[in-house]
């Protein structure tokens, strides 16, 4: 193995790929997979089948990922970072910078969408297989398998093991994509915003919960603001309204900031 490499088999604080359960899960697959290749396929199954997509914070270390079965893009390719290093298989992490509105906005319901960041980041993983290749783990068959009729976006990632597998982002919302990072704890660092960590974490899982049981009913993207919006009022009404005034209440700061701002440079230019 190149030295250069070295780098993307280390432990960090998030990517615990020493961790007992980790390892367990490691020697059983290579029990059975004793080509290097296809052991990188089934631990990338195991992640996408069994790691739910949820959405939540992303400070979350890999063996609380496994544990809990559940995560958003960030945790689910951290874990399989940490499978893939105590496998003894290098690995690290792609950032895609994307404009979030618009590359996920079209399965979003509004009360989601609009709060977000005009530039957000998807994450997935990077392996060493002879060369460097992407792979997409962040969708969960079953959510897939609901919902791949609404959006490209929404289709099972299937990889081969050979080549980059993702999920179809637009090439015109894509800012910049990454090299190989072997290390991305000072990312997942970062504390989410306050309107994010109250409220869109909460409404974005009922949302997921939505998709999991109505998704197969949903016609196109369009259909989904006015079904998700009965939905949620008919299942968490006080949530539903609560979440209202804090987004009108974003909004208008938002507006406020933006006259405030566009004022100063007025100002400066003058």
């Amino acid at each position: 193995m190149n030295q250069d490499l070295s780098e993307f088999l280390k432990e960090t604080r998030y990517c615990d790929w020493k961790n007992p359960e980790i390892i367990k899960v490691v020697e059983n697959y290579k029990a059975q997979f004793t080509d290097r290749r296809e052991l990188a396929i089934k631990l990338f199954e195991f992640v996408r089948d069994e790691i739910k997509y949820r959405i939540g914070p992303w400070g979350i270390k890999s063996s609380d990922t496994l544990r809990e079965r559940k995560g958003m893009c960030t945790s689910s390719s951290n874990l399989l970072v940490a499978l893939y290093r105590a496998a003894n298989i290098p690995s690290g992490y792609c950032i895609y910078k994307v404009r979030g509105g618009e590359s996920f906005g079209h399965i979003l319901p509004a009360l989601i969408k609009n709060p977000l960041k005009k530039h957000s980041v998807h994450i997935i993983c990077y392996v060493y297989l002879d060369k460097w290749i992407k792979c997409d783990s962040s969708t969960d068959r079953d959510l897939s398998h609901e919902t791949r009729h609404i959006s490209n976006i929404m289709k099972l990632v299937e990889w081969n093991g050979k080549d980059d597998f993702v999920h179809e982002i637009d090439q015109e919302h894509i800012i910049n994509i990454s090299d190989p990072l072997a290390n991305i704890d000072y990312q997942l660092d970062k504390k989410p915003r306050y309107i994010v960590r109250k409220y869109i974490f909460r409404i974005g899982n009922y949302y997921i919960d939505f998709l999991r049981v109505e998704g197969k009913k949903i016609k196109s993207h369009v259909d989904i603001e006015k079904k998700f919006t009965d939905w949620m009022k008919n299942n968490k009404k006080f949530l539903y309204y609560n979440y209202k005034i804090a987004y009108y209440a974003y909004n208008i700061k938002f507006k406020v900031s933006k006259s405030i701002k566009k004022s100063w440079e007025k100002k400066r230019i003058s």
